[in-house]
């Protein structure tokens, strides 16, 4: 369960501190899927990093499972826009990155990461370089990296955003199976209105800086079969771009 109360955040920059968040309050329980939505430079991200433990905020905590991280969490994963990959590594070798981190044999390595590669349709290209692959095989092996650490929770920093619209879509879907699959606790921030509703059983949607939250709505019919076709869908997307301040035509 991940707990927030009153956290804000203010960046010192010489002379001219920026408040990037402002007293965000909220509960999300164990399995449960949060996206979060706002303006450019509302302090999505910011949330984010504090939530996985690299920044601390300003005032105001987190508490996760009953406790206030300290630092970057064992169960904690979090996926970055840049898909993060090394470029001089195989596909197998930055998929075992965190397991190495922690000291696993090679053996291990094997047992572990293989299995989640070939489930993710990655097997064939386990010898492959990150610059041999197409957007969203990169954004797979990024995935399996984490799935490799078996995290509880998994955070997404606008994973989806460099890739067109076919592979995003196909890549929502597999996001979803995998919060499915692995019962995780999911927090993704995007700039999309539909993939906020199609990925959020709640969706946090944030004002302008200093990020406050707007709003919280509950997305009861997330994960349910067709809703990308479904009225109540397009009835959601409507809301958010209303609360946005996007146009309809």
């Amino acid at each position: 369960m991940i707990n927030t109360y009153e956290l804000s955040l203010t960046y010192n920059q010489a002379e001219n501190p920026v408040d990037a968040l402002r007293d965000v309050t909220f509960d999300l329980a164990e399995g449960e899927s949060m996206s979060i939505i706002g303006p450019s430079g509302c302090g999505k991200s910011t949330l984010l990093f504090i939530i996985a433990g690299l920044l601390q905020p300003t005032s105001g905590r987190v508490v996760i499972d009953g406790s206030e991280p300290e630092g970057p969490g064992a169960e904690t994963a979090l996926i970055l826009q840049d898909y993060g990959l090394f470029p001089w590594k195989t596909v197998f070798e930055n998929a075992c990155l965190g397991l190495k981190v922690k000291g696993y044999k090679r053996k291990d390595l094997q047992e572990i990461v293989i299995p989640i590669l070939q489930k993710l349709g990655l097997a064939e290209f386990m010898y492959s370089y990150p610059a041999q692959l197409s957007g969203g095989q990169r954004q797979r092996v990024a995935i399996a990296r984490s799935l490799a650490l078996k995290p509880k929770i998994l955070l997404m920093d606008e994973p989806l955003s460099s890739l067109d619209a076919l592979t995003r879509e196909t890549l929502q879907h597999f996001i979803l199976d995998i919060w499915r699959e692995h019962k995780l606790t999911l927090v993704l921030v995007t700039h999309s209105i539909e993939e906020a509703v199609f990925l959020g059983q709640k969706i946090c949607v944030m004002s302008d800086r200093p990020g406050m939250i707007k709003e919280m709505i509950e997305n009861p019919m997330m994960g349910c079969p067709g809703f990308r076709k479904k009225q109540q869908f397009h009835e959601m997307c409507s809301r958010l771009r209303s609360l946005l301040g996007v146009e309809q035509q």
